[in-house]
């Protein structure tokens, strides 16, 4: 069990060839004491969890070795998968594979002794990689597809070579499927292997926005190093054109800076000295400088990606459904192919028997169950997080489905994340500014922000400390300073009004109105999120008067009014008692008991929040439209692992029934099975052309967001 000694270590693997391999080394290092440990064949690289004290890096790699493959650490640069199956060995077995064909179909002449030998280069040029690891696999008493494979084209050279050898020229002879068998599968994973280097392109070209070179300078010494070694505080020099490496607060120059990186969206955004600049940001037009506020390997992109990696090589439950069916797929279709031989063999047929026993071993497919949730997992969470959008575990995609009712939190979601201040009260004095000012900042309340624009002078803070469900309290400048409702003060206001009340010391509290906006696109989120057949729910501090304002502008029927923030996990708690589905989206600060209380978590969250965010889905930036389209993503991923799943049961029933009773040949059994887990890899790179727009979420028309400014009063601050 994990505890909070625990490290973790990330592998890359070598020598896997189906998800029998996986399954191996997985239970292989889960032997191992107090480790945990998950192995993703779709990524090729295994996840420990383990206690330092019971374990080294050492031990895990040598018990990857033990299970007959090879592993090293993983580097946190991005890096392209290395291609094992390389095109030359291909051409030519391809070739020497057509002259045995052409020979069998009587279109020319081939000599035994000549086949032979064409087969024999075939093996061994295209061959080679299925004999070793059946031999590694015979080694250590457990079976693959490449044993399946290797067994199905040595029978057949085997029988040939020694039919030819011993000049039985009466007998039939298959060096044409020795040949054609390994060639064809050596294609399939040929293509295979360059469709997973696509599908993980998404994540490397996010990965690759950090990497280069670029100018910093040092103690006054300006120099050039790669992105990877900035450190914090560096001054770094971003000329027009170029990535920003890492988070930067820009000190010099001012220039235009697109985000698109954080948002999905080419948002330009203007920069000068005092911004804070993500990394990944383009920027478009003139030289900036700035201060370096975190090292490469910290910045958000990098947290991005690593979550990114990190989703992906959790399981979901079909994936684990999956490893328990392939784990003994092998031993089941070799006891088939045996079962096929001796029933054939007892019609009198042994060349009838060799050639269904060798079909039904060629046939067969593990890969294609194993890589059905894992490769359309990776397409699809490298493609959500270049729009913006980062799922945290592949578990999320099979909730989405279940989902009847959406809580949305009203303040910072449904309306934008900053108040405006409107007329100023009378008796506010210049030092009064700065000090309802400085204690504000301690909040990032919307509230509190809006007071905080009150002055950019701060008085010296001595404490601060927060007033639960009402406000805050501090003592500022030698003064106290009380941020609360005007209920915390006895004070009746307007129903109709947003008031704040602000007492300095034990002067009379001075009464301020904000005005809240209704968030672009908020309309068009509840109306499609219900046409879709969801209930939403406003969940708010506020009361039910006020919030029934904002409700009925967004056609929300149904309200949660007057709840304390640590009360909204409960709220949602009581709607899963009654047997719904809830998913709850916030703003991912004062939401995040709710969040994770819900069935499906959904936060809004600023770059710099994501590190924290604990909600199953965030969405970077403002752009609440962006939910259903996140929820749309979840529905096609799943869907599209249900395809996979379909089509490799599917395939792996009929195609070892029709071989075993005789109607496929092993050269068409090997064609149909290097494209089964081909046609997996395919069908989830249709993910890739996925974007923005909740496609599953359809309504009949898309109405257009209207601003909406509505004036309403709270019990508490914090909402």
């Amino acid at each position: 069990m994990p505890n909070s000694s625990s490290k973790q270590l990330e592998l890359e693997l070598f020598g896997m060839t189906c998800t029998s391999c996986a399954s191996r080394i997985e239970r292989k290092l889960n032997r191992l004491p107090g480790a945990t440990a998950t192995v993703n064949y779709a990524l090729e690289e295994a996840t420990i969890t383990f206690d330092p004290s019971a374990l080294d890096t050492d031990r895990i790699l040598a018990a990857v070795r033990q299970a007959g493959y090879e592993a090293v650490a993983k580097d946190q640069e991005a890096t392209s998968p290395q291609l094992t199956h390389h095109r030359w060995p291909l051409l030519v077995s391809a070739l020497l594979s057509a002259v045995l064909l052409g020979g069998d179909l009587s279109i020319w002449s081939i000599a035994r002794p000549i086949a032979l030998v064409l087969a024999l280069v075939v093996i061994i040029l295209v061959g080679r990689g299925f004999l070793v690891t059946a031999l590694r696999d015979l080694r250590h008493l457990t079976g693959g597809m490449d044993s399946l494979v290797a067994l199905g084209f040595v029978t057949a050279f085997s029988w040939s070579a020694v039919i030819t050898i011993a000049a039985k020229t009466s007998e039939p002879i298959f060096f044409d499927a020795a040949a054609i068998v390994p060639t064809v599968i050596y294609l399939g994973r040929w293509i295979e292997e360059r469709a997973k280097v696509a599908a993980r392109s998404d994540l490397n070209d996010l990965q690759a926005k950090i990497l280069g070179d670029v100018t910093v300078s040092r103690q006054g010494v300006e120099m050039t190093i790669p992105a990877k070694e900035i450190l914090r505080d560096d001054l770094l020099t971003v000329r027009p054109g170029q990535v920003v490496p890492t988070d930067m607060t820009v000190t010099a120059g001012e220039s235009a800076v697109d985000t698109a990186i954080i948002t999905g969206e080419s948002d330009t955004n203007h920069a000068g000295p005092g911004s804070t600049i993500l990394a990944g940001s383009i920027n478009r037009d003139h030289l900036l400088e700035g201060i370096a506020i975190t090292s490469a390997q910290r910045s958000f992109l990098s947290q991005l990606t690593q979550q990114v990696a990190q989703a992906q090589a959790k399981k979901a439950n079909l994936e684990r459904l999956s490893d328990r069916v392939s784990r003994v797929f092998v031993p089941v279709v070799i006891l088939i192919a045996i079962a096929t031989f001796l029933i054939w063999l007892t019609q009198g047929s042994i060349i009838k028997a060799l050639v269904a026993g060798i079909a039904v071993l060629v046939v067969a497919c593990p890969c294609s169950l194993g890589l059905a949730t894992p490769i359309a997992f990776l397409v699809a969470t490298s493609r959500a997080a270049r729009t913006g959008i980062l799922i945290q575990s592949p578990t999320v995609l099979e909730q989405v489905p279940k989902i009847d009712t959406v809580f949305l939190d009203k303040t910072g979601t449904l309306t934008d994340a900053t108040l405006a201040l409107d007329d100023l009260p009378t008796g506010l004095s210049e030092e009064g500014k700065v000090l309802i000012a400085t204690v504000a900042q301690a909040s990032t309340h919307p509230v509190s922000r809006a007071l905080t624009a009150l002055s950019t002078l701060r008085a010296p803070v001595e404490a601060v400390r927060e007033l639960p469900g009402s406000g805050l309290v501090g003592t500022a400048g030698g003064h106290t300073v009380t941020i609360a409702a005007p209920q915390y003060f006895n004070i009746e206001t307007n129903q109709a009004s947003r008031t704040i009340a602000c007492q300095i010391d034990e002067q009379p509290p001075l009464l301020f109105t904000l005005h809240e906006t209704l968030r672009k696109g908020a309309k068009e989120l509840v109306q499609t999120l219900e046409r879709s057949g969801i209930e939403v729910v406003m969940l708010t501090g506020d009361r039910l008067s006020n919030a029934q304002v904002l409700a009925d502008a967004l056609g929300i029927t149904a309200i949660r009014a007057g709840v304390q923030p640590g009360d909204k996990a409960a709220t949602v708690r009581g709607e899963q008692a009654t047997g719904r589905r809830v998913a709850m989206v916030g703003d991912g600060i004062n939401d995040a008991q709710a969040l994770a209380q819900a069935d499906l978590g959904i936060a809004l969250a600023s770059g710099t929040d994501i590190a924290k965010a604990s909600a199953d889905i965030t969405i970077l930036g403002d752009d609440i439209t962006k939910v259903p389209s996140a929820i749309s993503l979840a529905r096609a991923t799943l869907r599209n692992i249900h395809e996979n799943f379909a089509w490799a049961f599917g395939y792996n029933a009929v195609a070892i029934t029709l071989a075993a009773l005789g109607i496929l040949n092993p050269m068409l059994a090997a064609a149909l099975m290097a494209s089964s887990s081909l046609i997996v890899v395919m069908n989830a790179l249709r993910l890739r052309r996925w974007h923005l727009q909740p496609s599953s979420l359809e309504v009949a028309e898309t109405p257009t967001p209207g601003t909406f400014e509505t004036r309403t009063t709270t019990e508490q601050v914090f909402d």
